[in-house]
This record gives C-alpha cells, structure tokens and sequence, in this order.
C-alpha cells in the first residue's frame, strides 16, 4: 500500500496540470506511468529571399533550430506535438515600394492575427507581430503574405518564423487515493 501510496503522489507531481480523479483503481496507475514525459518544443526559421504578391504558406528553407521536430520549413507548417500553449514570432521588412504588406498567422487555416505594415517609397520599415494561444496536438500554424512586398537576403534573416512550447498541456488522468 505505501508503494502504491508513493506512486500516486509521483504520478500527480508529474500530471500537476490535469483535474485529480477519485479512484481505488490500481490500473489507474499503470495508464499514469506511461503519461509522465515532457516535450521540449522550439522551433527558429528563416526566408532568405524577397516575397511578391501572395505566398500561402511560406516556405522557410533556412530551419537553423527545430528541438521536438515539429516544424517544416519546406511546407512552412508548424504541427502541435502536444497539447499546450505555444507562443509563436513572425517578422518581415517592407520593401521600398510604397505597397501595403498583409501578413496573416494561421492556425489550421483560420486567419488569427494580421501584421500590417507601409513603408513610402524608397523607406522601409520592420515589422514583429506575436501570437500565443493554447493548441491542441496536430494543430497546424502557418504565416502568410497576402499581399505587398518583403524584402530580405540570406544573410539579413529579415523574414523569420519562430515559435515555442511554453506549457505542455496533459492528458494523463491523475489519480490520488
């Protein structure tokens, strides 16, 4: 009884996050065990050449950090891993041609954020728009360029996608006894 006992109070340490269950079930705790591992989520890519017109998605082929593997920079889809509550980055740099850029965070293909931005002619201007929201596993974020110009080069990284698992969600239904 006390290694059940010790169990118990393991598996809700590790489930903290999830409602506790009443239960004399001791198969509860064999379904717990398999329920304890965190994800590490973090993802850091970059579009090395200008965008014209509407890309949707955006591809970003320079993935200089992928921890947990859940971003393809060749589809430029970031798919959930785990439930949780993700933050996400996305940047571009107004060309200098006086045009209105539209940029669109999406998540399983719902518009959620608009980045907007015009530059006069011959300026230019960076923009940095966030999103944070909670997710659930197989989630599909991706940005897009619905319309403008945005300027960039392999080596100014002026067009990036980031995004990182900031509280794993679970789905173990902890016991207590």
């Amino acid at each position: 009884m006390e290694l059940k006992a010790a169990l118990v109070v393991i598996i809700q340490l590790l489930c903290h996050i999830t409602p506790i269950l009443s239960t004399d079930d001791t198969s509860q705790v064999e379904q717990n065990m398999a329920c304890t591992g965190r994800k590490a989520v973090h993802f850091y890519a970059a579009h090395p050449s200008e965008i014209n017109g509407q890309l949707d998605p955006i591809h970003y082929t320079d993935v200089t950090l992928n921890v947990g593997f859940a971003f393809s920079g060749a589809s430029g889809i970031f798919t959930a891993p785990v439930n949780g509550i993700y933050q996400f980055f996305f940047s571009f740099q107004s060309a200098r041609s006086n045009v209105k850029n539209n940029w669109w965070l999406k998540v399983n293909g719902v518009s959620k954020v608009l980045c907007h931005s015009q530059a006069g002619q011959g300026d230019t201007v960076g923009s940095m728009c966030t999103y944070m929201s909670e997710l659930a596993q197989n989630d599909k974020v991706t940005v897009s360029q619905v319309n403008g110009q945005a300027w960039a080069t392999d080596a100014s990284r002026t067009i990036t996608f980031s995004g990182s698992l900031l509280l794993q969600k679970s789905n173990c239904p902890c016991i207590a006894i």
